[in-house]
């Protein structure tokens, strides 16, 4: 008996540890009115970053907080801060500002 309510124990415990970390993977629009754009981050490490008039193809690398994005022609990488906060990603770019996403429903 002990040892199947350590195996539950540990079960549970590697479910809430993994299962709490959101997942950048999908699509996400920018909520900004002004200017319609998206992040679209896919689980092989590669994005794009889509706005009305052009897509910049991407890879991208997640460590603790920061992102950092590697757009295909550039040499050097961009290194972001990010987080979620109630569904919504906030990646604060190089000036200090919070870009907020909401991430996009799958089609059915």
């Amino acid at each position: 008996m002990k040892k199947y309510l350590l195996g539950l124990l540990i079960i549970s415990l590697l479910f809430i540890t993994t299962g709490c970390k959101k997942s950048i993977v999908g699509k996400w629009k920018s909520i900004d009115k002004e200017n319609e754009y998206y992040y679209i981050f896919n689980s092989d490490k590669t994005c794009s970053y889509e706005m009305t008039v052009a897509r910049l193809d991407c890879t991208y690398e997640e460590n603790d907080s920061k992102l950092t994005i590697l757009y295909n022609g550039t040499e050097n990488p961009v290194t972001f801060e990010y987080r979620f906060e109630d569904g919504t990603l906030i990646i604060k770019d190089d000036t200090g500002n919070d870009n907020k996403f909401v991430k996009e429903k799958e089609p059915q």
